[in-house]
């Protein structure tokens, strides 16, 4: 899958929803709020559910984070992880 902001962000919050992570009228109701909000903090994902996280947005968008990226502050925020998985596709095809 092509690694755009749009259909990355909109993978993410999918994935939080239908694991009933976010509500989907807490979504509705402030967007941009739950995009910056530190999941981690929050306690919406056990530590089995992060490597399930990661492990299906390395399959869906055909990238694999290095320990660094796991360690970047942004990896923590929907919109963070989200400026991850566009700058890795970024550097890929820069690279082709």
């Amino acid at each position: 899958m092509a690694a755009s902001r749009e259909t990355t962000n909109k993978w993410l919050i999918d994935w939080l929803v239908t694991r009933g992570k976010i509500g989907k009228h807490a979504l509705e109701k402030q967007p941009d709020t739950l995009r910056e909000t530190d999941y981690f903090e929050e306690g919406w994902l056990s530590s089995m559910e992060v490597v399930e996280f990661v492990t299906e947005i390395e399959q869906e968008f055909a990238m694999q984070f290095s320990d660094r990226d796991l360690q970047d502050p942004r990896f923590v925020t929907i919109e963070g992880i989200t400026e991850l998985i566009v700058d890795r596709a970024k550097q890929s095809n820069d690279c082709t």
